[in-house]
């Protein structure tokens, strides 16, 4: 199963990954591959960017990490394909920031919420760490789907 992280905008970063990203990302990918797991990163620019991307998302992806960085929902009209695209995943996201004023969940409200909203203030390499743990406990430990009754 893998892991999917999508990353947003974030000031000063060239190509979507502040430098800090590098090393963090290379150990990231170290503790997923030795639970037995693949960890992909996609970077995004744009809310239509990221729209795409969670569109592409499928079940093999098991569980999908949020950076939403410096993204901009500005209208109506963006909070809603925001959340209409977050309540399409077929799979369980974690939101991560480094700054509460950066959370979708409270803008976009919805009905998939995350299972987790992970904010370590300034300091946004501790929250990739605390969200892929998170991540990869739930991957190895789903809940059980509950029984379909005819």
């Amino acid at each position: 199963m893998s892991i999917l992280i999508l990353r947003g905008p974030h000031p000063g970063a060239a190509a979507g990954s502040p430098p800090h990203f590098a090393s963090t990302d290379h150990d990231l990918r170290l503790r997923a591959h030795s639970a037995g797991h693949a960890l992909h990163c996609r970077a995004f620019d744009s809310l239509r960017d990221l729209l795409s991307r969670l569109r592409q998302v499928r079940r093999q992806d098991g569980m999908v990490l949020i950076d939403a960085g410096d993204l901009a929902v500005d209208s109506p009209d963006d909070a809603l394909a925001l959340r209409d695209a977050l309540d399409a995943l077929p799979v369980p996201y974690i939101e991560l920031h480094d700054d509460a004023a950066h959370a979708l969940e409270p803008r976009v409200q919805p009905q998939h919420p995350p299972l987790v909203t992970v904010i370590l203030r300034d300091d946004l390499p501790h929250a990739y760490t605390m969200a892929l743990a998170i991540a990869l406990r739930r991957v190895d430990h789903p809940e059980p789907t509950p029984p379909l009754h005819a």
